[in-house]
């Protein structure tokens, strides 16, 4: 957990050590092994925040961020609150590092927005321009899954990562959860995080009212059109970072599975870093085996 959250350059609390440990274990334990000379010789403690030692640094600025991520989560809960009820809307999460009380100075909103089946494009039609109105900082939905594919199809550490740091804000969010027990595998002592925002007064029923025109082959026709807009939109998203939308999120996006924007490219490269901090923390620790200077 300190090494993973040192390749995001953040210094972690003891209940993310707990939560984030990729093997069971009981508090007692976690407090033993911290008292171990040998993680002691890696691992740094200062403000009840646990760093790999020389990157003491990280402290006051995770400090910093936790601040800026409680002010932010408060809007996204807002936000969700009214979004909940808009059109194709079935749960809405806070993800991204809002979620993980590590927001930098210009971090989004993010959110993941489950979607009505065969209501993708749509629902990106309709939560997308409202996006950019009111800013990232405000809500940034960039991922879109259907209600009838919560089970993910990628299943790693980073991905178990991500959808268990994730608060659930409303509708049928927790059914993520529950259609993922394989993070369990990874992330045993994590446990979904739910945060339900209040829905509105009458909110259902305008919900219900707001969806009605859009009902089978009329709303089956648009979808198709906002298909092709959705797809302009992923190919300029992609662009502006010098790429191009891979293909399984062209893929997932087709078979009415999902639409994210993140792209398989982030996922790479947040492992790359992950992997790469893993080794380095190997080779420290086996010179302090050794006897020599860590």
């Amino acid at each position: 957990a300190v090494v993973y959250g040192d390749a995001f350059d953040c210094a972690v609390t003891v209940d993310e050590l707990w939560r984030y440990c990729l093997l069971p274990i009981d508090w007692e334990e976690l407090e033993h092994r911290l008292a171990d000379p040998v993680v002691r010789a890696i691992v740094a403690e200062r403000d009840g925040l646990y760093v790999l030692r020389g990157r003491e640094e990280l402290v006051p600025r995770r400090l910093e961020r936790r601040a800026r991520a409680d002010l932010l989560r408060r809007r996204g809960r807002r936000v969700a609150r009214c979004l909940q009820h808009f059109p194709f809307v079935r749960g809405i999460l806070l993800t991204g590092s809002v979620a993980a009380d590590d927001a930098h100075d210009d971090a989004d909103v993010d959110m993941l927005v489950i979607v009505q089946s065969r209501r993708l494009a749509l629902a990106f039609a309709l939560l997308a321009p409202l996006s950019r109105f009111l800013t990232r900082n405000v809500f940034c939905p960039k991922y879109y899954l259907s209600e009838t594919h919560l089970t993910l199809e990628r299943r790693d550490h980073y991905v178990a990562r991500e959808l268990m740091q994730s608060e659930s804000l409303a509708g049928n969010a927790g059914r993520l959860f529950a259609a993922n027990h394989w993070t369990t595998a990874l992330l045993p002592n994590a446990t979904p995080r739910n945060e339900p925002a209040s829905p509105l007064p009458f909110g259902r029923a305008l919900q219900w009212l707001l969806e009605l025109p859009f009902r089978g082959a009329f709303g089956d026709r648009l979808d198709r059109r906002a298909h092709r807009l959705a797809l302009a939109r992923l190919a300029a998203h992609h662009a502006g970072t010098g790429g191009v939308p891979s293909a399984d999120v062209t893929r997932g996006f087709a078979a009415d599975v999902e639409l994210r924007f993140h792209g398989s490219a982030t996922v790479a490269h947040a492992g790359a870093r992950y992997a790469a901090r893993r080794a380095e923390v190997r080779r420290r620790l086996e010179a302090v085996l050794a006897g020599a200077e860590p």
